[in-house]
């Protein structure tokens, strides 16, 4: 917008009341993106009028090949300041890159009530869809992400986006105040997507809840070792789905309040497939037990590990589906997770040996003498203990690895030892369906020593 007012435009205009100046001022705020802050270099006059006039400001119009994000996200604040407290309506362009999106929408999420309408143009033809933006909530929670090369949109979340591709830097734009984030990889072809930038989103969201992540079965996963520790506060429910990334995400968050953790579809034959990844804990498992899925078993186990070495979660809910460790794996989770109550395998080669290791055992216990001279021969004795001391909710569900005599001396000696030691921990709840090798009379056994309240084979 160029200014070319001489004194006598100026002396005529000035005689108009502020009312039809103020409509004036919002005809040219809707034509030009900053014209409130040009019309308000004019005359002292003009900028009381507009800075007092909360009409003028209620259009915000982005465009992210004229100014850089974090002008725009500045222009954003200030122009909702301005239009307080009306209701006002937004007009975004991309033009350079699709995934600005989320970071010229991150402003505005917390003033959703008064947010009234948005327009979103692309260079990317159909590379942007948003729904279920506007709804009676004061703010925005939930996010959905779709990154997909077709045209479908799909979710049920608060606020839908449909992306070709995740934002490659999200450190730059405001902190996105959502508390559940969606995110599905829907890409069968052409691009190999970063987990970096999955990573760099979670890290622009430090208010999140829940998290679901879905895809990146094709991922390069080289330079993983030096990423960052995110922290993750409030995240409280985590679903990986049909990942290959699930090792590089347990392994570099830091979710101290996590207590659902559910694995689905994480088993992924990729022998030969390298990674940068080389900790305590890679070395062969010693149980050397039988394993469809290799790779996928040391990737999914050695993320548990970092994850509780980073923080030790409070876990409550274990859920794995088509999703499996190594027994070493298991051996060390069932050792950590003391608050685990709910835990569930879904076709798992899970082994007779990870099975027996929720039977009580023997626990050393080093007796010390008073006198610090013979500590050294200091007598040993053991007492009994459960690893996951709080399981109340056991299921297995077609893990044909497992022996019927494994499950019901496992079962009976640990139902045994809680009833009697600790029956305010006891098993609740245990179902054993479509094991193999499970036969009638082990069930009849578990249901008569059970009860039929508390064991079921369906």
């Amino acid at each position: 917008m160029e200014s070319s007012t001489s004194p006598i435009d100026l002396a005529l205009i000035n005689i108009l009341p502020p009312e039809l100046l103020i409509e004036i001022f919002a005809f040219c705020a809707a034509e030009e993106s900053i014209a409130p802050l040009t019309l308000g270099t004019v005359c002292r006059t003009w900028k009381k009028i507009i800075d007092e006039s909360p009409r003028v400001w209620k259009l915000v119009i982005l465009d992210d090949s004229k100014r850089s994000i974090a002008a725009s996200q500045f222009q954003v604040r200030l122009w909702l300041s301005r239009s307080a407290p009306l209701k006002f309506d937004v007009k975004i362009h991309l033009e350079q890159e699709a995934g600005n999106a989320l970071s010229l929408l991150a402003p505005f999420l917390p003033v959703l009530n008064r947010w009234r309408q948005l327009t979103l143009t692309s260079a990317y033809k159909k590379s942007v869809f948003l729904t279920n933006i506007f709804s009676d909530f004061d703010s925005l929670k939930e996010l959905g992400l779709s990154i997909s090369d077709n045209e479908s949109n799909h979710g049920n979340s608060g606020m839908t986006v449909r992306l070709t591709h995740l934002p490659r830097d999200t450190k730059s734009s405001l902190p996105l105040r959502f508390t559940s984030l969606y995110i599905t990889n829907d890409y069968q072809l052409f691009i190999r997507p970063s987990y970096t930038v999955a990573l760099s989103l979670l890290e622009s969201c430090p208010d999140l809840k829940n998290l679901i992540l879905r895809g990146w079965m094709d991922c390069e996963l080289s330079g993983s070792q030096s990423l960052p520790v995110i922290s993750l506060p409030n995240l409280h429910s985590m679903t990986l789905h049909s990942t290959i990334i699930g090792r590089v995400i347990l392994s570099h968050i830091n979710a101290p309040a996590l207590s659902n953790l559910y694995l689905i579809d994480l088993n992924a034959d990729l022998h030969g497939v390298s990674s940068d990844f080389y900790e305590s804990g890679d070395s062969e498992d010693e149980a050397h037990d039988f394993s469809r899925y290799p790779w996928s078993d040391q990737a999914t186990g050695m993320g548990l590990r970092k994850l509780i070495a980073h923080c030790n979660p409070p876990l409550k809910v274990l859920n794995m589906l088509y999703s499996d460790m190594r027994t070493k794996d298991f051996n060390f989770i069932f050792n950590h997770l003391t608050e685990l109550e709910e835990f569930r395998v879904t076709i798992s080669d899970m082994s007779d040996t990870v099975i027996k290791l929720l039977r009580p055992y023997n626990r050393v216990v080093r007796v010390l003498d008073h006198f610090p001279a013979s500590i050294e021969l200091a007598p040993v004795s053991s007492t009994q203990d459960v690893r996951l001391p709080h399981l109340r909710c056991l299921e297995l569900r077609n893990c044909p690895c497992i022996s019927g005599d494994a499950i019901v001396e496992t079962l009976i000696q640990r139902v045994d030892y809680t009833d009697r030691y600790t029956p305010k921990h006891t098993l609740e709840k245990v179902i054993v369906s479509e094991c193999a090798q499970l036969d009638d009379q082990h069930r009849d056994v578990l249901a008569r020593r059970m009860g039929h309240d508390r064991f079921s084979s369906q």
